[in-house]
This record gives structure tokens, C-alpha cells and sequence, in this order.
């Protein structure tokens, strides 16, 4: 019989009501004439395309004038990509070396702003030269809009904006208040030509009326009653708004913008991981399109996780990095952009994203099946159907997958099989089987005499280079009736 197979992640606070996981591959449905509910398909590897030019975190990545402007520790860089080999153009420093940086541009200048009480640092094109923005605030939250560089004043519930075309200088008297209610302001972010004001517990919306002694004014019927616990969770994408929540009731619930209202995203079983990480504040979330799904990836560098919801399936899956121990962390990339394309090492993409530590920056792509040369650990695990708590006897289990592919060494694709008799909280031992090397395209993924157990869970997982295609899973077996 055919299982259930395909699935997001969804491990409930009780393992045996779920113990579904999906680490490092993500569901696709099928559409048309298929007889699958749809496949997993593997998450993107990463290939280093460039010499960091030192040991840090990679802390913000934004494309603008065709080059890739680049801040690591407290350094600033740009990249063109017509470089070849391709290479960090040193621009100047910034005044500190820890905390997200947003990076704002115009039509000619653009600002690197940080968690510092020092200025800004401001590049007029064709530069590069850095100069302070004086007057600028102690935050690395701001936006962009309509020739306007806005900007939160931490802290408080106020916010102010540059002169019109000039994000060089900032009034201090340019500012105003988000007066919804008592609430600090935590973030905000231009989306369909408007202005969201992201507050600890509140939203409220304002737009550009060109008013003479402030050009901004609230909009009408527009405020939430829910506000943002990690600033840097803010992101956008799909027409919408993403980010990490929370209200005078409780936080850390996922929600995408409809409209002006928002919409919870997230699972009990997503909340029950985030509430496991102890202050989420630090979260960090971006979004990106590949192949026609809109992924919104959040990582919880406190909690040393990352978790990816995709818009297509509405389904989470997990990301992360296995080190040499084999234990899983967070997904190695800290910020993202959208730059090129570019081509390396006979891969081309534009999707570039910047190590949390060691200052590198790679090209993602669906067809690198490595973490720049670390094995990228894959794994799926499933509850088996309702068996009205009876012992079943495991007979045969086989996975339909691509088949025949190989790695680069022409040995074939190693994918292991283990069976939990306790609700996923203990596992048996792996037993390994190939699915074929190169050209061996009949070879079937497979494993006899499983044995028994009452309620299963099987989890199937590999850390094999090469393609990941899993589409289904049929079992034969027998029920015991005791």
C-alpha cells in the first residue's frame, strides 16, 4: 500500500500524535496527469565563488548601480558582476562589527545603516567613498520610499525621513509619531507604495500625501493589533508581508500580510520549536523565488535553527548545516540578494547568500549538492496509517525515487531506512541501501523483514551528492491484531 509519504515537517508537542519531519527537502505537488501526490525534492547547495577577504560575519548583501554591496564585520565592499576572477573592493569601514546592517540606495547615493550611536556611512555614486549621514540614529532599521530614506528612532514610537532626494542629511525636526497607540517601533518597510509601521505590539500603515512640513500621514482603517518581537524577521515578498509576531497576549507566531490584515503562517508544531529557543529577538528572515516557489526562510541564531515556509505548498521544512560530529545547526547563510547572474565552477545563478561566520559568500543553487563541500544531511521521517494501536509486522519498504544518478565518485547513492518503536524519540539502527549508480536507472530503493512494531514512525535520510527526488513509499505488512 501506498503511505503517506509526502508532507511538511510537523512534530507536535506529543510525539505520538506526529512525528513527521522534512530536513533539507521540501514538498512539490503534483499538478495534471500524474497517479503521485507530488515529490521532495532537495534544498539548494552552496559553492564559495569568492576569497573572503577576512574571517566574520557576513552582515548584510544588497544589489543596486549593478554591483553587489557587501558588509562583513565591520567592513564594507562592493562586487561587479563582470569580475573575473571575482573579487571585494574595499569601500571603508563601519564603527562596529556585530548586528544586522540595512542598506538603502537612490538613484545616486547609498546608506550603510548600522546599530551604532556613530553616523551612518554614505556612498555617492560613482564613489566609493564613505561619508557619515550626521544626525543619523542609533538603529540599522530603515526603508526607502518615494526619494525618501525613512528610519526608526529606537526606542520610542516616532520616526523620521531624509530630505527628498537626498539621504545624505537627516532633520531632526523631519519626524513623526506612530500614535495608534503607546508602542515602540520596532521596524518598518515600504510594500505597494505605502509605509508599514512595525511596533512591539501594534501595525499601522501610513502614505506619502506630500505635506508640506511632513509628507507622510497615517492611512485610514489600516492598524493591526499585532506587532513584531525580532526586527530583522521582517521581509517581503509574494505580495506580502512576513514576519515573527506577537501582541500584548503572547509572541512567536509566523504571520504573512493580507491586505492590511495579517495572517497566521505558522503550525503548533512550528510555535512549540520556536518557544524551545528561548529569546527569539534575533531572528533574522528574507525572502526568494525559485522554480515558482516563494520561500520564506527564518533563522533563530539563539536557538541554532532555521526553518523555511513555502508559499507555493504552504509547508514548512527545516535547513540546516551537519558538522563533522554529524550534528545538525542552523543554515549557513545570514543574509541574502538576488545578484547577476553569475557563473562559477560550471554553475550560474543569481541567488547569493553570506556565511554567518567565516565571511564567504555563496552562490545557492538547486543544482549544488553540497554545503561548498560538506555533505548536506537529508532526512524524512513519517507516521504510518492508523492501525488502531495493533502491532504491525514490516514486511517491505520501498522508496520511489530518481534512480541511477550516482555521485561525482560513480559509487552509488546511499539512502538509509530506520524504524522508531516509540513515537520518534529513540530509532533503530540505519540499514543502507543503494539506489544505483550512474546509468543504473532499474536499481529500486528497498528494505525486507523490517520488523514489528505498534504506531511506527520510519525515517528514510542520506548525506549522498547527488539529486534528491523522493516521490512516494509503499509498504507491505500485515497487521498482528494484538
Amino acid at each position: 500500500m501506498k503511505v503517506p509519504f509526502i508532507g511538511q515537517a510537523y512534530q507536535t508537542r506529543s510525539p505520538v500524535g506526529a512525528s513527521q519531519t522534512a530536513i533539507n527537502i521540501f514538498p512539490e505537488l503534483m499538478q495534471g496527469n500524474s497517479d503521485e501526490v507530488g515529490a521532495f525534492y532537495g534544498t539548494p547547495g552552496l559553492a564559495n565563488f569568492v576569497t573572503p577577504p577576512l574571517v566574520a560575519t557576513v552582515r548584510a548583501l544588497h544589489e543596486c548601480y549593478g554591483y553587489l554591496f557587501v558588509v562583513i564585520g565591520n567592513s564594507c565592499y562592493r562586487m561587479a558582476t563582470t569580475s573575473d576572477p571575482f573579487f571585494f573592493q574595499f569601500l571603508g569601514t563601519i564603527p562596529n562589527t556585530i548586528g544586522p546592517v540595512t542598506i538603502v540606495n537612490n538613484e545616486t547615493q547609498i546608506v550603510f545603516c548600522h546599530p551604532s550611536g556613530w553616523d551612518w556611512c554614505l556612498i555617492n555614486t560613482p564613489g566609493p567613498t564613505l561619508t557619515p549621514v550626521v544626525g543619523a540614529p542609533n538603529n540599522s532599521v530603515a526603508s526607502y520610499q518615494d526619494q525618501y530614506l525613512l528610519y526608526v528612532i529606537q526606542g520610542t514610537g516616532f520616526f523620521g525621513v531624509s530630505n527628498a532626494g537626498d539621504l545624505s542629511t537627516l532633520d531632526p525636526t523631519m519626524v513623526a509619531d506612530a500614535e495608534g497607540q503607546p508602542d515602540n517601533l520596532v521596524n518598518l518597510i515600504s510594500d505597494h507604495g505605502e509605509v508599514a509601521l512595525i511596533g512591539e505590539e501594534t501595525i499601522e500603515v501610513w502614505t506619502n500625501t506630500g505635506g508640506a512640513f511632513f509628507p507622510f500621514q497615517k492611512l485610514p482603517g489600516t492598524f493591526i493589533e499585532m506587532g513584531c518581537i525580532a526586527p530583522a524577521s521582517v521581509a517581503k515578498g509574494a505580495n506580502s508581508i512576513f514576519l515573527l509576531g506577537r501582541d500584548k497576549t503572547g509572541k512567536a507566531i509566523v504571520f504573512q500580510s493580507s491586505g492590511y490584515n495579517l495572517t497566521r503562517i505558522s503550525t503548533h508544531p512550528i510555535e512549540y520549536a520556536i518557544a524551545s529557543y528561548g529569546d527569539v529577538s534575533d531572528a533574522i528572515g528574507w525572502v526568494y523565488q525559485e522554480e515558482g516557489h516563494i520561500f520564506y526562510q527564518l533563522t533563530f541564531p539563539g536557538g541554532d535553527a532555521t526553518w523555511v515556509y513555502d508559499v507555493a505548498t504552504r509547508s514548512w521544512h527545516r535547513r540546516g548545516w551537519l558538522d563533522d560530529e554529524g550534528i545538525l545547526h542552523r543554515h549557513r547563510a545570514n543574509c541574502y540578494a538576488n545578484f547577476g547572474p553569475i557563473t562559477y565552477a560550471g554553475y550560474t545563478g543569481s541567488h547569493i547568500v553570506g556565511d554567518f561566520e567565516n565571511g564567504m559568500l555563496y552562490l545557492q543553487s538547486m543544482n549544488i549538492y553540497t554545503d561548498n563541500g560538506d555533505p548536506i544531511y537529508r532526512e524524512r521521517a513519517f507516521d504510518l496509517p492508523d492501525s488502531e494501536n495493533k502491532r504491525i509486522r514490516l514486511d517491505k519498504f520501498e522508496v520511489l525515487a530518481t534512480i541511477g544518478d550516482g555521485d561525482p565518485s560513480g559509487d552509488p547513492v546511499k539512502l538509509w531506512l530506520q524504524i522508531s518503536r516509540d513515537a520518534g524519540r529513540t530509532w533503530g539502527y540505519q540499514r543502507i541501501v543503494t539506489t544505483g549508480a550512474i546509468g543504473q536507472t532499474y536499481a529500486r530503493a528497498r528494505w525486507r523483514r523490517i520488523g514489528s512494531a505498534r504506531n511506527p514512525v520510519l525515517r528514510i535520510a542520506t548525506t549522498m551528492e547527488n539529486r534528491v527526488n523522493w516521490v512516494a513509499g509503499y509498504l507491505e505488512g500485515e497487521q498482528l491484531g494484538v
